[in-house]
C-alpha cells in the first residue's frame, strides 16, 4: 500500500525505517566477523566440492569489471535526489546532507565488504547475509537479520521507484483530464513496476552479475558521465583548467569503464 503514496515527504518516514534497518544489518555483519573471525576453512570443509586453497585472493584482474559495477551500483541513488531536495525543509543544507550521506554509505560498504571477505574469503555468496545464515550458530540473530534485510528492501524499492513512477505519470498525464484518473494511473504504474521487479527477482539468476551490469550500463552513465558532462556544458566557461580536466576525466573514464566493463561482464 505504501507504493501508492504520491508525496516524497511521506516517504521520508519510510526512509527513516529503512535507514535504521540498514544500520542494524551493517552492525550485525561487522559483529559477526568480530566474534566469528576467519571461518573459511570450516566453510570449505562443509562444502561438497570445495575449491583448492588459498581462499583469500589479494588481487584478481578478472574480477575488476564486476567489482567496478558493484561499487557503482552501491551509489546508484541519484534518481531520488531531486525528490529529496524538493521536499527538504531547508534546501540550502542539501549539499552538506549529500556529502555526509555518501560518506556514511562509503563507510558502510567498506565495513560490510571487508567483514564478509575476511570472514568467508572467496567462498562468500553474492549476498554476505546468505553466507552468515548458512554458517552462523546464532539462529535467532540470523532470523532477525533476514527480516531486517526484507525491511530494508521494502523501504528502498519504494523510494527508488517513486521518481520513476512520477516520470511515467508525466508522459500520460496530458491525456487525462481528471485528478481521479491521474491517481488511478499512478496506482496502476506503481503496481506494474513492483510486479516487474518481483518477476526479475524470481526468474533472473546471478544477482551479483545483474547488479554489476546495471552499475556499468546505468549508474556509470547517470551518476558519473552525465552529471560531469552537463556541468561542463553549463558552467565550462567559468571553470579553471584544472577543474575542466577533472570533469573531462570523469566523462572519459566513466565511458571507458561502462563500455569495457559491460563487454567483459557479458563476455
Amino acid at each position: 500500500p505504501i507504493l501508492l503514496l504520491r508525496t516524497a515527504r511521506l516517504l521520508s518516514y519510510l526512509s527513516a525505517i529503512g535507514t535504521v534497518a540498514t544500520i542494524c544489518v551493517v552492525g550485525a555483519v561487522v559483529l559477526a566477523f568480530v566474534f566469528e573471525g576467519n571461518i573459511t576453512e570450516d566453510v570449505a570443509e562443509r562444502m561438497a566440492d570445495p575449491p583448492p586453497p588459498p581462499y583469500h585472493t589479494v588481487w584478481r584482474t578478472s574480477g575488476l569489471p564486476m567489482a567496478f559495477g558493484m561499487v557503482a551500483y552501491c551509489f546508484s541513488g541519484h534518481a531520488i535526489v531531486p525528490s529529496i531536495y524538493s521536499s527538504m525543509e531547508k534546501p540550502q543544507d542539501f549539499e552538506r546532507v549529500v556529502n555526509l550521506t555518501y560518506s556514511i554509505v562509503l563507510v558502510a560498504c567498506l565495513a560490510v565488504g571487508l567483514s564478509g571477505y575476511l570472514m568467508f574469503g572467496d567462498l562468500v555468496f553474492d549476498q554476505v547475509t546468505i553466507s552468515l545464515e548458512q554458517n552462523s550458530s546464532a539462529e535467532l540473530a540470523m532470523t532477525i537479520l533476514t527480516y531486517l534485510m526484507i525491511l530494508t528492501a521494502f523501504s528502498k524499492i519504494t523510494l527508488t521507484m517513486f521518481p520513476l513512477a512520477i516520470g511515467m505519470e508525466e508522459i500520460f498525464a496530458p491525456f487525462l483530464s481528471s485528478e481521479r484518473g491521474i491517481s488511478l494511473l499512478s496506482a496502476v504504474i506503481k503496481i506494474v513496476l513492483i510486479v516487474l521487479a518481483l518477476w526479475v527477482a524470481i526468474y533472473v539468476p546471478s544477482f551479483s552479475f545483474l547488479c554489476s551490469l546495471v552499475g556499468m550500463i546505468c549508474t556509470m552513465t547517470v551518476s558519473v558521465v552525465f552529471p560531469a558532462g552537463a556541468y561542463l556544458n553549463l558552467f565550462g566557461h567559468t571553470l579553471s583548467l584544472c577543474e575542466k580536466l577533472m570533469y573531462w576525466a570523469f566523462v572519459v573514464i566513466g565511458l571507458l569503464m561502462a563500455v569495457v566493463g559491460t563487454a567483459l561482464s557479458v563476455g
